[in-house]
């Protein structure tokens, strides 16, 4: 039986993967003349945020986050990491409006300090977030049994597998 903190790890291992290549692209923007495959680096980057960090967000709050609710009594609400998640969508949308300008390299000084300003929300915010969640992932670890935990990560299962 793989536990939820293991489930929960492993997931975000591959998150971090995709994350940890937000500075990277970042750089690639001050390239001139700018990189041919910038427009395919963001769309990739683009992709990975929408179809897999935002299904993950939203299946973690439908499973995890109720459970820490019931856990914790309401005493220390996943108030703010709902806040979070809501933080990091609004990022990955405002993201998304710097592709027509990629694509028809017509970023300007200004698209490009824009951009880099999202992307290094998004890595400070997710670096930090992940960590936060891993934290909430040993309290339930400590304190739901282990049939409780295989259900939970059952239910984990669609978001863990969703490839990068």
């Amino acid at each position: 039986m793989t536990s939820v903190s293991a489930a929960g790890h492993e997931h975000h291992e591959r998150l971090e993967t995709m994350l940890d290549t937000l500075p990277a692209f970042a750089d690639m923007l001050d390239e001139q003349p700018r990189p041919a495959r910038l427009e395919e680096r963001f769309r990739m980057i683009v992709r990975s945020m929408s179809g897999t960090l935002v299904p993950h967000i939203e299946r973690v709050e439908e499973t995890v986050y109720p459970e820490l609710d019931r856990l914790m009594q309401s005493r220390h609400s996943m108030t703010q990491m709902r806040g979070e998640h809501d933080d990091i969508k609004g990022l990955v949308e405002r993201l998304d409006t710097f592709g027509e300008a990629i694509k028809a390299d017509a970023l300007g000084p200004a698209g490009t300090v824009g951009l880099r300003r999202v992307l290094y929300r998004l890595y400070a915010l997710l670096k930090v977030h992940l960590a936060e969640e891993e934290e909430y992932l040993r309290v339930l670890e400590h304190n739901l049994s282990p049939d409780e935990q295989a259900e939970l990560v059952g239910r984990l299962e669609h978001a863990v597998a969703e490839p990068l």
